[in-house]
């Protein structure tokens, strides 16, 4: 093997070692413009995130179901019981992003009736991914 072919593989080994290690490249579960669904860990810790801001703390975990238009993001969520994943499937909280106005227009924790009463006046869109394994 040649010394040039040699550094070209090292090359783009290294290349594809440092795009690999983006925090939103294999962790992403859903994404929707610069919004994500990330489980850093486990698929426990799912949680929205948006990567046009680092310093949103964004829903989660554990967000089970999500959904989508032009206006709104809507999600599913088991709250949290501990940092390793772990969350409780008897309690489900909804969510409502507006787009044009999320660091202040997320709507939740809501029930699952204020859900319904919120969605029928706004048009909210369905849910369209569910992790089965979280729901």
């Amino acid at each position: 093997m040649t010394t040039r072919l040699t550094i070209h593989i090292i090359l783009v080994a290294t290349l594809l070692s440092i795009l690999g290690c983006s925090k939103f490249a294999l962790d992403t579960e859903w994404r929707s413009g610069t919004f994500r669904l990330i489980a850093i860990d486990t698929l426990g810790q799912m949680s929205l995130i948006n990567t046009s801001d680092e310093s949103w703390k964004g829903i989660g975990p554990t967000v089970f179901s999500v959904g989508a238009d032009d206006h709104f993001i809507v999600l599913a969520q088991h709250p949290s019981t501990n940092d390793a994943g772990g969350f409780d499937r008897s309690v489900t909280h909804y969510y409502v992003v507006e787009r044009a106005n999320w660091r202040r227009g997320v709507r939740g924790p809501l029930s699952k009736e204020q859900y319904a009463v919120l969605g029928a006046s706004l048009s909210l869109p369905k849910f369209t991914k569910t992790f089965e394994d979280l729901k």
